[in-house]
């Protein structure tokens, strides 16, 4: 399959090209730090990052502009530490009095010194010590949760021993804050958290310090690297995180290779570099960095995987795969649905429903075996229902509308309810009877008997 797939690729610059035509330096800041010149740098990062993102496509520019607020006073950020009784980072109070209050930042930005401190529950608490800590296990955290699940006094002293030491200095959308530590050990620093507070998802820690957040953020836009989840990733050249791989142990490896999506393209070495990797367990990352970069060596790493060289990294990464060459898979990732050691066949399904070739017919003994998980029998449904040939199985469909397996039934309902035929009205009224304490189901069926011409509910009312 590969020198088909080199013919199709023949037409895309190769790797140094691309390398060479869009890399971008930034000059880095030489004098000396926290002063009035290292402020102006800061300022004219923020303004370049801004002209290079005329288009304001980064995420959050849209809402802060790239524009910083007015700097304060030296007087104001003591009175602010006086009332609160906290001392704020060296750093953050250079920021405040020599760059802006508030304004331009990673994600929806950083918000003004007024409005770090947020409810009356914080006012109180952010003096104290703070509970995120590198000392904070996840085992500890997973228990503090647990345990004010359904307990409102519980709940009201771990957000008051939350609160502690922190300031929420910006958001990144959603429940996701950024937290500036102003105790513990990780004073200084950055954290991001869930207010979901999810049992077996913590803080998380960056170990940036706040300038380091902030001007690799406006580096990392200059240089036209990705900021999505900006500060989940390991920063560094291409070079520095090559060379950091050298002494890493497992975990560090991976995030040294997550840290590459950063980039827009990557030097020819690094392709290399990816390529030369030996571990089963980074197998779906390489693949997956290769699909980005280089896509000739990317399908000759997937074929390669899906021969027989970790079949399941090969069946993860399916769908990641250029559609032009889809269809030459089709057949090789249809067999592997009667592999009895691979898990999470409804990749497989997935894949196969993509590819312009996809008919119900090479589902449909998978989907009719109940030896086969709810899960994967499910999915094999609702891809049929959109097969080109899906009314060739109307019987099928029926006799799952029938299944014992709720999920089954529920897959092949909402698969046949945009259809009209006087079978599935039968069917729809034997589950309209079968599930009449159901409002999930029930909901589904009164669509279905509308697109029949039939109003159920005033029916039998």
């Amino acid at each position: 399959m590969l020198n088909n797939l080199k013919n199709l690729f023949s037409r895309k610059m190769n790797s140094k090209e691309k390398y060479n035509e869009k890399h971008v330096e930034w000059v880095p800041f030489t004098g000396d730090r926290l002063t009035e010149a290292h402020g102006l740098y800061i300022r004219n990062l923020v303004a370049t990052a801004g002209d290079v993102d005329k288009g304001r496509e980064i995420f959050g520019a849209g809402t802060h502009k790239y524009q910083l607020g007015p700097v304060i006073s030296i007087a104001e950020v003591r009175a602010f530490e006086e009332r609160y009784q906290i001392i704020l980072p060296k750093e953050y109070v250079f920021f405040l009095t020599q760059v802006g209050n508030g304004g331009a930042g990673p994600y929806y930005g950083v918000t003004t010194l007024e409005k770090v401190i947020g409810s009356g529950e914080h006012t109180a608490a952010v003096g104290r010590e703070a509970l995120i800590d590198r000392k904070l296990s996840k085992e500890y955290w997973k228990q503090i949760m647990d345990e004010t699940e359904d307990d409102d006094d519980l709940y009201d002293e771990a957000m008051d021993r939350l609160y502690g030491g922190m300031l929420n200095i910006g958001t990144q959308g959603c429940t996701y804050d950024n937290l500036l530590m102003v105790s513990g050990s990780e004073i200084g620093k950055i954290v991001y958290i869930d207010w979901n507070l999810d049992p077996d998802y913590g803080p998380y820690l960056t170990d940036m310090t706040f300038l380091e957040w902030y001007e690799n953020y406006f580096k990392e836009i200059i240089q036209g690297n990705s900021t999505t989840s900006y500060g989940y990733f390991r920063l560094g050249s291409e070079e520095e995180l090559k060379h950091d791989y050298a002494t890493a142990d497992k975990e560090e490896r991976h995030d040294i290779l997550r840290s590459l999506y950063r980039f827009s393209i990557i030097a020819p070495g690094t392709i290399t570099f990816i390529q030369q990797r030996d571990d089963e367990e980074l197998d779906v990352l390489r693949l997956e960095l290769l699909l980005k970069f280089d896509e000739i060596s990317a399908m000759g790493m997937f074929d390669r995987l899906l021969e027989g060289g970790n079949v399941s990294a090969a069946v993860a990464c399916a769908r990641r795969i250029p559609e032009s060459v889809k269809n030459e898979y089709y057949v090789a990732m249809a067999k592997l649905l009667w592999d009895k050691d691979l898990q999470g066949k409804s990749q497989v399904i997935f894949f196969m429903k993509e590819c312009s070739v996809f008919m119900g017919k090479d589902l449909l003994a998978f989907a009719m075996d109940e030896t086969v998980k709810e899960d994967e029998r499910k999915t094999a449904v609702w891809a049929i229902s959109h097969a080109k040939d899906h009314m060739d199985y109307l019987n099928e469909f029926i006799l799952w509308m029938e299944s014992d397996s709720y999920w089954v039934a529920h897959a092949a309902l909402q698969g046949m309810a945009r259809e009209q035929h006087p079978e599935l009205v039968k069917a729809y009224y034997q589950m309209w009877e079968r599930y009449s304490n159901d409002q999930m189901m029930r909901s589904n069926l009164v669509i279905a008997f509308e697109n029949n011409g039939i109003q159920i509910e005033k029916e039998n009312a």
